[in-house]
């Protein structure tokens, strides 16, 4: 059990104080095992514990259980593998072994002085022989030579028969053939593969028979003399049912379940238990086997056969292109394996069960007997509310510390009571007196409210004033300039019209910013209204244009317009979509140094588009964030190249969004600049 949590919170309590006492007071039991600790009918401790570990100990078990049986079913499949696949190479081994001592047989036979006699005239001949007639006519000679074929034979039980053929046609035999029909010993496979190989002994391929059903496979060896000249062949026939009958008797005793089959390099049965597949192709059996054994795989593959499971266990034959494959049940390997793996798993889970019961009854002592008195004594404290009582838990472990802190705790709630109890008196103090305190400050609210209204109302009067004021002597101004530069006052010298020229301009300039001010004034203040009126937008923008076209033609600028087709009445105000134009068009002339100005007008998605282009010197980017605030300008200092307030694109922009527009800008620095106004149809 982990009481962690539990003596963290004491220790909290102790070192800082709570404030939610009586939680702790007078439900402890429920803080420290849970809300559903006392309530009625709720599982206890120890049948929670109990429940915990064999839960755990089953669990442990299965996860372990399946590892396990995975890890040892693997290493048990794996030797089974190798021991099977040793069985096969015994197989392989003792059909050696055994073909060897045929080869060696026929060697010894064929170097028998009677079977090497010349004197083969007498022989028994089937060359003309009728089946109906045939009488053999065994003479002396041949039949001691049948005397050593047949002794021979009675001595192999897997040997089917010994032969001899001769140049001649004559034909012996260990024993009387099942029919004498007519044959040929020299037209047969075994006699032309000795003949053409005369210094070796040889194993054919399979033949069938041609008085019985058997298919033979001959150990044949030639009859040569001393000069070299071949006068026959000796041979020994095993049939297939005798291999048949010598693989099983070696299957038998190494491998009790499971098939076995004997394949040539064509993967024609040689041997087999089933006869109906002999001298057959192996994919006739299964066409999987047939796929799996064509891959030539080590060990063990997965087939299936028949629906069954099976593996299959293959390898080459170490002389000759034969091949042994052993089919064994995947029942067989599973029943070898699961015996050793289940009683593994189950003396481990045993081991768990017993260690499980072991720490069940540790746990039953140590801890859950002290903590049944540790609940007793809380109980007591929560029935009686008892700060003054202490709990005595006689353990020194984790158990006895808890007691320890929580004697601790009901020492510092003690204190803490009366200090919250202090702290409650001063805040109902507080409560009686916070209506003053709130009575005084909406007082001051009010009178900072007053304040600012009437200063707002002194700057609208102030500039309101000033707008007159300033404006009623520039005006005069401008107009007695212009009086005096037409000559009408008298002629004029080129240097006094230049010195004219120049106060005028100023005058205009000085007019300009008295005006941006006092819009910008109005725009913060609320008070400017924006118009709802139709007027023909095309005219405007011509207006506009021609306006300060003559500014650009004295820089050398022209001024491309192009408005769209659908352009024609607009419905809002007038006055400030003309204002907008005229300070984008100004701000582009003037950083404008060389190349060309565009202004367009289109019609998109029931909004005007208009847009004001530049080659002039662009923006950086760390300026594009900063150039509609006002009195912000990218061109600053003392050195400044270009004039103006800064309050230009912050009058548009402020203008635009009280039209319900967009404005926005696109630059390169040093390559020019787009600023694009967007305005809705009303």
């Amino acid at each position: 059990m982990n009481f962690t949590p539990l003596k963290f919170a004491i220790d909290k309590v102790l070192n800082y104080g709570i404030v939610n006492s009586t939680t702790l007071i007078f439900r402890p039991t429920e803080w420290v095992f849970g809300e559903s600790f006392l309530k009625e009918g709720d599982m206890k401790l120890t049948t929670k514990l109990i429940s915990l570990f064999i839960v755990t100990t089953l669990s442990t078990i299965v996860i372990m259980g399946l590892f396990l049986y995975d890890r040892l079913w693997k290493d048990r499949f794996q030797s089974s593998q190798k021991e099977i696949s040793k069985q096969v190479d015994d197989i392989d081994f003792m059909l050696n072994i055994f073909f060897d001592g045929v080869e060696n047989d026929v060697r010894t036979l064929s170097a028998n002085e009677y079977v090497r006699s010349r004197d083969d005239k007498r022989f028994t001949s089937f060359l003309n022989a009728d089946e109906a007639t045939f009488k053999y006519k065994i003479g002396t000679l041949e039949e001691h030579i049948i005397h050593i074929f047949n002794t021979y034979r009675y001595n192999h039980q897997f040997v089917n028969s010994i032969y001899m053929g001769r140049e001649n046609g004559s034909f012996v035999r260990s024993h009387k053939r099942d029919r004498p029909t007519r044959y040929d010993p020299r037209t047969r496979p075994w006699y032309i593969a000795a003949k053409n190989n005369p210094k070796t002994v040889l194993r054919t391929d399979p033949y069938p028979s041609l008085t019985t059903q058997d298919i033979n496979i001959g150990v044949v060896k030639a009859l040569v003399d001393e000069q070299g000249n071949f006068f026959g062949a000796v041979g020994i026939d095993v049939t297939l049912a005798n291999l048949t009958n010598y693989i099983y008797m070696l299957n038998s005793t190494l491998i009790p379940e499971g098939e076995v089959f004997l394949l040539d390099k064509k993967r024609i049965v040689l041997a087999s238990r089933d006869k109906s597949i002999w001298f057959r192709n192996i994919k006739e059996y299964s066409e999987e086997l047939s796929g799996v054994l064509g891959e030539n795989k080590q060990g063990g593959s997965p087939v299936s056969i028949k629906n069954t499971p099976h593996y299959v266990f293959s390898r080459k034959i170490t002389e000759g292109d034969w091949t042994i494959a052993v089919l064994i049940p995947s029942r067989y390997i599973e029943k070898q394996i699961r015996g050793p793996i289940l009683l593994t798993i189950s003396g481990i889970s045993l081991g768990f069960l017993l260690l499980s019961i072991l720490t069940l009854a540790g746990l039953n002592v140590f801890v859950l007997h002290p903590v049944k008195r540790f609940k007793k004594e809380i109980d007591d404290v929560t029935k009686t509310g008892n700060l003054d009582r202490t709990i005595k838990v006689h353990s020194r472990d984790e158990i006895g510390g808890l007691a320890d802190s929580f004697n601790k705790m009901i020492d510092t709630l003690n204190r803490t009571q009366q200090t919250l109890m202090d702290t409650e008196r001063e805040l109902r103090e507080h409560r009686d007196h916070l209506e003053d305190l709130v009575r005084i400050r909406t007082e001051q609210l009010a009178l900072a409210t007053e304040r600012a209204e009437e200063a707002d109302r002194l700057k609208s009067a102030f500039l309101a004033t000033m707008s007159h004021e300033l404006r009623t002597p520039l005006n005069s101004i401008i107009g007695f300039t212009g009086i005096l530069h037409q000559g009408l006052a008298g002629p004029l010298t080129d240097e006094q019209k230049k010195q004219l020229g120049m106060v005028q301009k100023s005058a205009h300039h000085l007019l300009e910013l008295i005006n941006d001010v006092l819009d910008i004034s109005k725009i913060e203040a609320g008070q400017l209204e924006i118009a709802r009126e139709p007027f023909d937008l095309r005219k405007s923008l011509d207006k506009v244009v021609h306006l300060v076209l003559p500014m650009a033609e004295k820089k050398g600028l022209p001024i491309h317009l192009h408005i769209g087709d659908t352009i024609g009445t607009f419905t809002g105000d007038q006055r400030r979509v003309e204002q907008t134009l005229i300070n984008l068009l100004n701000n582009a002339i003037k950083f404008t140094e060389m190349g060309e100005i565009r202004v367009s007008c289109s019609l998109q998605d029931s909004k005007v588009i208009l847009s004001v282009s530049d080659t002039g010197i662009g923006i950086k980017p760390e300026d594009m964030e900063t150039i509609f605030k006002p009195f912000r300008q990218i061109d600053t200092g003392l050195s400044r190249k270009y004039e103006g307030t800064g309050l230009g694109l912050s009058i548009t922009r402020k203008l635009v969004i009280m039209m319900g527009g967009e404005i926005h800008v696109k630059s390169n620095e040093g390559v020019g600049s787009t600023f694009i106004v967007i305005l809705p149809i009303c």
